[in-house]
């Protein structure tokens, strides 16, 4: 399950009135917790417990995102109608009818009383993790709710102390935005009264919200242990915001890395001896169960030849509506499958319906991530991702001794091909597995159930052995293709279609990438000698090499000096000179974009699946698109008053309170790996906001004497206007810096402009 909405974000900085600095707490204290602040705001979180690391990162977000942490509560208690009103296509009523269905539901409670041991239960750890979470969290509230600064939630009534129940339903339905809200809320049967159909919920395009990672082992580094790089590419505004910080518990923990704001789990880092990032997976964590209908009601569904009614639930919301609140409800229907799903593609008639059946993660996520943090090397890693199994993403890690894993093995539907072969009956279930991969089963027989292996955590999962996974002692690598080609010279394959997609063209992105790696083995990137160590990793990720451009860039000049066009010839001229990068100071970048967008990188030669990281690669000049493509984007600059050989520092920004922050990068689907997703495209000023891309940039190298790691958030810790660390990171992308992490503690001690201590 997932979650909702843009929220609001605020950010505070260490300036709030606490216990004095180096004062601690009585013996008998529940919790207490040491936080020191280092540049950019980062906190570091020293405690003796897992209680205390969730009480100081509670205290410590909430400085910086009071706003943010309070707007994902109000969603999660299904109460954002209620003080935000109905919101545009009555978005937060969807969001209240899914989210108070849940509350309804008692089974966030049913999963914290089940049985010890139980991976769905969680420990005492992790419930101590979360209760030290909600103390800390109030405890800023109750000394700095009048104080706070920003406009979006200051003063509002909805800021509100929070209890560990809270973060456990924040928990269950987890954190991405999706569009399952009003999918499933708005699911009704045909007739009169029949709500507006939910438009259909794509595939996730991975090419901008996606990630890279790389993991490099022993055989291709200069030092001969591990090397990573971790670069999700996540929006720059809303829930799922990152926010750097480190967690320390002397003799037991020390990891630095991200969360997501809200969530004291650090979900991308590194410790004395494993690093690892996530990348978005290809693999379908949800899929559909197509129902017959008796033709005398539609509220029944055919199961076993009998006819089976389907659950109905009355949910009730509170709606503002200027200065009035009203109460109404909703039927919403479910089946032995799951919730009814209907949208454009999925509509309920009178003789069809379908039901959404998801993997319930539940509540394993703060257990999960602490196994993996305790992890000394990849292997223990894969156990314990394949004990939980509630990473919903790829993982990509190395450890000390120069050992690689790329896994998927979260809880994926457990359905093969023989499967599907089966129980996708229906031309409509057929060309859905066909084209999206998404199982639309038989509902009408038990047969037709996801099956369970005998190492899944959870029925009707895939066990962590049959999913894709290797260890590698040269290198594996993410970039949102599926799993296939995650090292060039050991192709994953004979995996379910549920997985992802086999022997076929990979994205510009995924082939840079792996390009990227064939030039720093043999020497030839400008970088120094071959191998990967920190630094000639570093340059690789901000080289702002553009791999479309240099496929096609030249075909695309002569195809366009030969077309003998007065309108053009500015263009082929800004082309020819550009330097094939996306740097500030490259100039034509923004016009190859816009070309690009505009469907005009096409490519003559085929794909062969024996040399996936070359092919195709070469223009097809004499398809009447590539031009027409090249006209669009100069006509659209010439309509915006931009010239075709500005800079793109001059065209490309994110602004902060006003001031333009040039921004380097661009898009994924181009071949740049250094991802930059660009809106707001303005006369004479181009993009003055970024959507996504590059978030969480971090580099991490083993040596003999430990890790050695730096990066930074490219948005900066602070969503808050008003704290001097709203953009300060940000312009620290902008020039290519990097910040050193201070994993040892001897090293945050130096580095340390502020420290307070906090207990109750």
């Amino acid at each position: 399950m997932h979650a909702i909405l843009t929220a609001l974000a605020p950010a505070m900085l260490l300036l709030a009135a606490c216990d004095s600095a180096g004062q601690t707490g009585a013996s008998g204290d529940r919790f207490e917790a040491e936080i020191r602040r280092t540049a950019y705001g980062v906190p570091h979180i020293k405690a003796k417990d897992m209680g205390g690391i969730g009480y100081g990162y509670g205290y410590a977000s909430a400085q910086d995102n009071v706003c943010e942490i309070a707007d994902r509560l109000l969603t999660v208690s299904g109460e954002r109608a209620k003080f935000l009103g109905p919101g545009e296509n009555d978005a937060n009523i969807a969001s209240d009818l899914y989210h108070r269905r849940m509350i309804q539901s008692g089974r966030v409670e049913a999963l914290l009383a089940g049985p010890a041991g139980a991976a769905d239960t969680p420990t005492a750890e992790a419930r101590a993790l979360a209760e030290g979470y909600a103390a800390g969290f109030n405890r800023y509230l109750r000394e700095s709710k009048d104080k706070i600064t920003d406009p979006r939630c200051k003063g509002a009534e909805w800021v509100r102390e929070i209890t560990a129940l809270d973060f456990w339903r924040h928990m269950y339905v987890g954190q991405t935005v999706d569009g399952f809200f009003a999918t499933t809320t708005g699911a009704a049967p045909p007739g009169p009264d029949h709500a507006s159909v939910a438009p259909d919920l794509l595939p996730e395009d991975a090419s901008g919200w996606g990630s890279n990672a790389y993991a490099f082992g022993r055989e291709m580094t200069k030092g001969g242990r591990g090397v990573l790089l971790g670069n999700p590419h996540y929006p720059w505004d809303g829930v799922n915001r990152f926010y750097r910080t480190h967690f320390i518990i002397p003799g037991d923990i020390n990891i630095v890395g991200i969360s997501y704001i809200g969530m004291p789990m650090i979900r991308i880092g590194h410790t004395e001896t494993l690093a690892w990032s996530n990348t978005v997976s290809t693999a379908r964590r949800h899929g559909y169960y197509e129902l017959q209908l008796n033709p005398d009601d539609p509220t029944q569904y055919r199961f076993e030849g009998e006819w089976l009614p389907m659950e109905q639930e009355e949910v009730m919301v509170e709606v503002k509506r200027g200065d009035a609140v009203t109460v109404g409800g909703r039927t919403l229907y479910s089946t032995r499958w799951g919730p009814v799903f209907e949208s454009e593609s999925f509509p309920w008639t009178k003789e069809k319906a379908y039901a959404l059946r998801t993997m319930e993660t539940g509540l394993r996520d703060p257990d999960q991530y602490m196994a993996v943090w305790r992890a000394r090397t990849v292997r223990d890693m894969k156990a314990a991702l394949a004990k939980w199994q509630s990473f919903r993403f790829n993982a990509t890690a190395v450890d000390s001794t120069g050992e690689a894993l790329y896994g998927d093995m979260g809880l994926i539907p457990n359905v093969s091909q023989a499967l599907a072969d089966k129980c996708a009956t229906s031309a409509f279930a057929k060309e859905q597995w066909q084209k999206t991969r998404f199982a639309v089963l038989d509902g009408s027989r038990a047969e037709c159930d996801w099956a369970t292996d005998a190492d899944s955590s959870a029925p009707g999962a895939f066990g962590a052995a049959a999913g894709p996974h290797q260890f590698r002692t040269d290198y594996v690598m993410q970039s949102n293709d599926s799993y296939w080609l995650t090292n060039m010279y050991a192709p994953i394959a004979g995996l379910s279609p549920v997985f992802g997609d086999e022997a076929t063209p990979r994205s510009l992105r995924t082939r840079a990438s792996h390009e990227q790696v064939e030039r720093r083995m043999a020497g030839t990137d400008g970088f120094g000698e071959p191998k990967f160590d920190l630094a000639s990793l570093q340059q690789v990720m901000l080289s702002n090499r553009h791999y479309g451009g240099e496929l096609v860039r030249d075909d695309l000049v002569a195809a366009c000096r030969a077309s003998g066009k007065p309108r053009l010839a500015p263009a082929c001229d800004a082309l020819a000179r550009w330097d094939l990068k996306v740097n500030l100071d490259s100039r034509g970048a923004h016009l190859f974009h816009l070309f690009a967008e505009a469907g005009g990188v096409k490519f003559k030669d085929k794909f062969d699946p024996a040399n996936a990281v070359h092919t195709p690669a070469k223009l097809d000049t004499a398809n009447p698109a590539v031009l027409a493509a090249l006209q669009t984007a100069v006509d659209k600059l010439a309509e915006l008053n931009i010239p075709l050989d500005a800079k793109l520092g001059d065209v490309q920004a994110e602004t902060r309170n006003g001031v333009r922050i040039p921004i380097h990068g661009g898009a994924g689907p181009e071949g740049i790996f250094n991802v930059i997703s660009v809106e707001s495209l303005e006369p004479e000023k181009g993009w003055t906001s970024i959507r996504h891309g590059a978030s969480w940039i971090y580099t991490v190298e083993f040596t003999e004497d430990g890790p050695v790691s730096q990066g930074f958030l490219s948005y900066s810790q602070s969503t808050d206007s008003t704290s001097p660390h709203y953009s300060d990171q940000t312009e620290l992308y902008s020039r290519k810096g990097w910040d050193d992490l201070l994993f040892r503690d001897e090293a945050v001690e130096k580095a340390t402009v502020s420290r307070v201590t906090i207990s109750e």
